[in-house]
């Protein structure tokens, strides 16, 4: 049988009916369903809302910057124009992609206005994940746009995906939606949640007492809301101890309250303290629990550290690909340009270990020509002040210069000293009558020679003394 090897045949087998997407096996973390659920983990939990906001704080420290193959690029002028051009910042725009991070996906609308004869950017116009209803998912799974559903008047919009810019915490099986970085914390979480409702409960009937309320003989205990045992039961149920206690009693009823019996089965604190460990687990960021149990040394700390800044570094990635392979392309064709070569990147997050980096540098200084650009880079891993490439060129050409009139001058000194040598060894030989010579001429000579002799010296001394002290200054 013949087959058309350029035509796709499979699919991608996304759990999919009519556009709205059912993948994940919970009911509860479906569609908006499952927004509902990452919202009150991010608004209520303290630990998920730790987490979310060390991931913002690290991305939004990066540095972004504009890279092509050829540095004389005009187009990377055009591509920072839009940059600039946009209604809010960059940073804002990072803050608003990453809600991909509770709710899998982030999306924008790409807003274009003409500048100066150009296009450019107006704005990355968020649209969030509680009002888009369903994805228009072609046979293949392919995504070619989604409708959305305004909170306000219900209005039904289509947004084509050339418009939409969207970020995503995966692509497995294409779904539009990615996966929430809470899901799989969401056990632990629920677990947490219910076991501190307990615990608080538990501490104000401990604090309060257990009522009881005796009925006298003859009481209706009848099972209505109106009968002497209703009335008993609504009333221990809204014994509280506040500022506006107590209780008034029928005659004949008698009420007590019964003090804890001791301490519990369960260390409740222990049990939540291991939930959220499991929550930050969840996401490479338990080393934001160390210490709270007086557990932890830095040796651990530093290592989980690294690999927290290794999964930042990796969700940074996904909003460079992401931008340089949709929004930035779009653009470039908007204004007639090829539309390849260009990314926008993020600087690594997390500080640098100087000591490391010090080592690492001596150990390969002399096997690597170092360039400008790798000053730049080096000088942001350090924490220095920013400088131009410019900048940079004109002092290293001006301390070369400084360093060849040095050599020059040494070499000067030591080429007169061997004339003035020569000159000596002439006299001593007979070649040359010392005393043929004035008085006067041989104590200028005699004066020039050592003054010179002394300069060398003094010279030599000044370099040496210049050279310890650098060396010093590079092991410190």
């Amino acid at each position: 049988m013949a087959v058309n090897n350029m035509s796709e045949l499979g699919y991608a087998g996304l759990s999919q009916w009519g556009g709205r997407i059912s993948e994940d096996f919970l009911r509860e973390w479906r569609g908006k369903e499952g927004y509902k659920r990452a919202n009150e983990m991010r608004l209520n939990s303290p630990t998920v809302n730790a987490l979310l906001t060390a991931i913002k704080l690290s991305i939004r420290k990066s540095k972004w910057q504009l890279i092509s193959e050829d540095e004389e690029d005009s187009r990377l002028e055009l591509v920072q124009a839009a940059i600039d051009n946009m209604s809010y910042s960059w940073n804002d725009h990072i803050a608003q992609a990453l809600t991909m991070l509770p709710f899998g996906y982030s999306l924008f609308e790409i807003v274009y206005e003409k500048v100066g004869g150009r296009v450019l950017w107006k704005k990355m116009a968020q649209r969030s994940q509680d009002t888009i209803d369903r994805w228009d998912i072609d046979d293949k799974g392919g995504i070619q746009g989604c409708w959305q559903i305004s909170m306000s008047n219900f209005k039904e919009v289509y947004l084509p995906i050339e418009k939409l810019l969207l970020y995503r915490t995966e692509t497995e099986k294409n779904n539009p939606e990615g996966r929430s970085i809470l899901r799989s914390a969401w056990i632990p979480y629920y677990f947490m949640k219910n076991i501190q409702t307990v615990e608080g409960i538990g501490i104000e009937r401990d604090l309060a007492g257990l009522p009881v309320i005796k009925l006298p003989e003859g009481a209706d205990t009848s099972d209505s809301t109106t009968s002497d045992a209703g009335v008993a039961k609504k009333m221990v149920r809204n014994i509280r101890r506040d500022e506006q206690e107590g209780i008034v009693l029928p005659n004949g009823w008698e009420v007590e309250l019964l003090a804890s019996g001791g301490n519990r089965q369960f260390d409740t604190s222990a049990t939540i303290q291991r939930y959220k460990k499991d929550i930050l687990m969840n996401s490479l960021a338990q080393f934001l629990a160390l210490g709270l149990d007086n557990v932890g040394a830095f040796s651990l700390s530093k290592d989980m550290t690294d690999l927290f800044v290794m999964s930042v570094n990796a969700i940074a990635d996904i909003i460079s690909e992401t931008f340089s392979k949709f929004a930035i392309p779009r653009l470039l064709r908007l204004n007639g340009l090829d539309d390849e070569g260009i990314s926008y990147i993020a600087s690594p997050a997390g500080d640098s270990d100087l000591a490391e980096l010090g080592d690492f540098i001596q150990k390969v200084a002399g096997y690597i020509t170092w360039l400008p650009e790798d000053q730049l880079v080096l000088r942001e891993m350090l924490g220095l002040p920013e400088i131009d490439i410019e900048t940079i060129t004109n002092v290293q050409q001006e301390q070369q210069a400084l360093k060849d009139a040095r050599v020059q001058a040494m070499a000067d000194n030591i080429r007169q000293s061997r004339d003035d040598q020569d000159n000596m060894d002439a006299v001593l030989s007979g070649d040359m009558d010392y005393f043929a010579i004035s008085k006067a001429e041989r104590t200028r000579k005699e004066k020039e020679l050592q003054k010179r002799i002394d300069d060398f010296w003094a010279g030599q001394k000044k370099r040496v003394v210049k050279a310890a002290q650098d060396a010093k200054n590079q092991l410190l």
